[in-house]
């Protein structure tokens, strides 16, 4: 595996299901917690149809549903080749950031098509209330609920590192070629994962590049290589992908549009700040202390039986050990409201 890309390994192909409707995406597939590809469950897309015309019809779409919002964007050299990530001290990365109107990335995208060895461009995750605010009645996505907003990615040629997101994910291909290679949420301990708080779009990404595997320098790669699936889109298809799976992303230009939508079970803000508070308070314990607080998690959060780790406890006596309700959310946050400030002081 040395030196080779993660695609000459010849990878299982994502499971596929056709025709999915609403009521078998929340009954069958969330509760399966495993990606999957759905076939043409976009294809009636007006911007689908007009990006099987032509780069140029699809452009128009756009442009007509456009209301002049700047959005973030990568812009990197030619000799990239469209990785986006750090440069190799780590002291930068290998793009600059701007702001750019929505309409001249479509434009410059246009125009930089007929270049063989083209800048890189990368627009992602604008929320479409900001720039595409008919986007959604015009496009509707069937399998979410109305108040979930599309975002919008834009781009030539692409490698994003492998990553999680936070909440599930359906990514719904427009136009061009793109494909993910997935991992499982337990390879993070083989996935050499670079840092949380610097990193290139807010989420921690790992350092290893799948299309030149370095197995010297992340010799435990092989055993996340092992787990890994593919997953190659059609414009027209999606892709569901459960919360923290990790997904390396490669688009193909000239044009490549795809829209997702992020969506969750999550009331109280991101698990993430709870890692972050773990790591100040917990993990520099000593290996004894730690041992013992992980059993004490487990019982309360993590074992299966977790629910019903204080069915001992009459329920007027359970306090914030009690089943969620607003009343037990409340003296939650009551406790941490008195004693968080003794930590972060």
């Amino acid at each position: 595996m040395h030196g080779q890309s993660i695609f000459d390994l010849n990878l299982p192909a994502l499971e596929r299901v056709e025709n999915v409707t609403r009521a078998q995406f929340d009954e069958e597939v969330r509760p399966a917690g495993r990606p999957v590809i759905m076939k043409n469950v976009v294809q009636h897309w007006p911007a689908v149809q007009a990006a099987q015309a032509s780069q140029q019809q699809l452009a128009a779409h756009l442009r007509d549903l456009d209301v002049g919002a700047n959005v973030p964007a990568f812009v990197a050299p030619p000799e990239v080749e469209g990785r986006y990530f750090y440069t190799p001290d780590m002291r930068r990365f290998t793009f600059e950031t701007r702001q750019i109107p929505f309409r001249a990335i479509v434009d410059k995208l246009l125009e930089l098509s007929s270049q063989a060895r083209p800048i890189g461009v990368y627009a992602g995750a604008s929320p479409t209330v900001n720039t595409l605010p008919q986007f959604a009645n015009i496009n509707p996505m069937p399998l979410v609920d109305a108040e979930t907003i599309p975002k919008v990615w834009l781009s030539n040629s692409a490698r994003i590192a492998p990553h999680f997101d936070i909440s599930e994910n359906i990514a719904c291909l427009v136009s061009g070629e793109r494909r993910f290679v997935i991992f499982p949420p337990e390879q993070i301990a083989n996935l050499y994962v670079g840092p949380i708080d610097y990193n290139m779009a807010g989420q921690p990404a790992s350092m290893v590049d799948l299309t030149n595997i370095d197995l010297t320098q992340f010799p435990k790669f092989e055993t996340a290589a092992a787990t890994a699936q593919i997953a190659e889109l059609d414009p027209g298809d999606a892709v569901y992908l459960p919360s923290l799976w990790w997904h390396f992303v490669e688009s193909k230009g000239p044009f490549n549009v795809l829209v997702n939508y992020w969506f969750d079970h999550l009331k109280h803000g991101t698990p993430m700040n709870v890692l972050a508070l773990a790591l100040l308070v917990l993990r520099d314990l000593p290996e004894n202390d730690r041992t013992a607080w992980k059993s004490v998690f487990e019982h309360y959060v993590f074992d299966e039986d977790a629910a019903h780790a204080v069915d001992h406890i009459p329920d007027a006596f359970r306090g914030v050990l009690g089943q969620g309700s607003p009343d037990r959310d409340a003296k939650l946050k009551t406790y941490l409201q008195a004693h968080l400030p003794n930590i972060l002081k």
